[in-house]
């Protein structure tokens, strides 16, 4: 038998070429919680979802100085707006990803989108990244845009975290705030804790600001969780999950030469998703949560979805500012006490 060595040491060459793009790839994407394995999701129904196409896109992204830093973002103004609306991207994600959302939004509210340093065309020479400085960059660019609180906050993915530091650190400013598929806070632990293999993978393949961001994870979650805030004004999360019941890993090396790759391969988790998921409910009981079936990227998969998250928001903002103008007029009412 005559047995084509050649022709085996190619295809074994090219697994592993490929295993080690997914690794590269994955890796990152996966800290962002993007569920990679072979299940596919179920399809969203007509009612859960609308389509939402448009012949230009709205989303035309300049670039702008700040403090020194360049910038990429988008606005959107518009006559008499029901309010600001500001989108947080996820991990290496860029402001484009928004787009179906923002056609959807029927040109009802002053959007403000951007791209932090690393992804797009922005840039800093930043080698530390805090919370607090994050939080002040989005401030300094809604100062600029002239785009006047209160904010509604849109939040995706890590951007979720972002989100949430903002609305921390300037209370007052936001008066609603959208969480979708975000990454529940202390799940991840210190990079420096991530195991060597994982660390080797992100030297080898995360540019420079995407680990900078990874290691920011685990202070963001620290400062959030630190003296945590009630937030009790309008808020919903979307929460996905997948269609399937997920099968358990068969090891790290295995799954990358399947093509699939399982979140427990990287030792990062500092606890276990469930509880973070939890954890998350106990920090903001009186947020609605609903669960869909959806890959991580629900405003490109199922946009209908986020933009009727965001309208559902925006009644509840209102309905929150007419009883709180009634109740002064309410006390005014009331007959002197003799």
């Amino acid at each position: 038998m005559h047995l084509n060595t050649q022709g085996n040491n190619a295809a074994q060459k090219h697994k592993w070429m490929a295993a080690g793009k997914s690794f590269g790839c994955l890796l990152v994407l996966w800290l962002t919680t993007i569920s990679c394995s072979s299940a596919v999701a179920t399809p969203p129904t007509q009612g859960q979802t609308q389509s939402i196409k448009a012949a230009e896109p709205l989303l035309q992204a300049k670039i702008t100085d700040l403090a020194g830093e360049k910038i990429e973002y988008a606005a959107l103004r518009v006559a008499n707006p029901r309010a600001t609306l500001v989108f947080e991207n996820g991990l290496m994600l860029d402001l484009q990803t928004w787009e179906a959302v923002a056609q959807g939004l029927n040109h009802c509210c002053n959007l403000l989108f951007y791209n932090r340093p690393g992804v797009g065309h922005s840039e800093s020479e930043q080698e530390v990244l805090s919370p607090a400085l994050s939080a002040a960059r989005l401030q300094q660019l809604l100062q600029q845009q002239k785009l006047t609180p209160p904010y509604v906050l849109i939040g995706h993915s890590l951007g979720g975290q972002y989100a949430q530091v903002f609305t921390k650190r300037y209370p007052e400013q936001v008066d609603a705030l959208l969480l979708v598929d975000a990454l529940p806070l202390g799940l991840v632990k210190p990079a420096t804790d991530f195991p060597w293999y994982t660390r080797t993978g992100l030297w080898l393949f995360a540019p420079q600001a995407t680990r900078q961001e990874i290691a920011n994870i685990n202070d963001m979650g620290r400062y959030l969780l630190q003296e945590p805030q009630p937030f009790n004004k309008p808020m919903i999360r979307l929460v996905t999950q997948t269609a399937t019941p997920q099968p358990k890993s068969a090891g790290l090396v295995k799954n990358l030469l399947n093509g699939v790759i399982y979140a427990e391969d990287f030792g990062v988790w500092a606890l276990d998703p469930a509880a973070a998921e939890q954890r998350m409910n106990d920090i903001y009981p009186q947020a609605e949560v609903r669960t869909l079936v959806a890959n991580h990227r629900v405003q490109e998969q199922m946009p209908g979805v986020v933009v009727d998250a965001i309208f559902r928001l925006l009644e509840q903002r209102r309905q929150a500012m007419a009883a709180n103008a009634a109740q002064p007029s309410a006390q005014l009412q009331k007959p002197a006490v003799q």
